[in-house]
């Protein structure tokens, strides 16, 4: 007899009510970009906590790859926002040609 675990593998809670408007609110008060470790030292938290509150913050907190960290878009200026949303949308197809790619091949194994 088999016995199936729950296992949560969540690596940080969800983004709690105020933790976006608190990130949002420090972004917008200190203009230009800041680092993961920068925010970690004025708020606590952590650098996951920060990505996963970024993303919750329907476009107001502008990072992504290549960047050089977290800015309230108010204050990106434009060619680096430009280039931050291309990044974005490249990093974006390329991890959704992959999934394809994924899935055709456990696909055609399980045939």
């Amino acid at each position: 007899m088999f016995v199936q675990c729950d296992l949560d593998f969540s690596v940080t809670a969800p983004v709690a009510a105020g933790e976006v408007d608190r990130l949002v609110a420090h972004l917008a008060n200190h203009p230009g970009f800041h680092t993961a470790r920068q925010l970690y030292a004025v708020l606590a938290l952590p650098d996951r906590k920060i990505r996963q509150i970024a993303e919750a913050s329907a476009g107001l907190i502008v990072s992504g790859p290549g960047s050089p960290g977290y800015c309230h878009l108010d204050h990106c200026p434009t060619e680096k926002l430009a280039h931050i949303a291309d990044t974005l949308l490249s990093q974006g197809r390329s991890m959704i040609r992959r999934s394809i790619r994924t899935r055709k091949l456990a696909h055609s194994r399980i045939r």
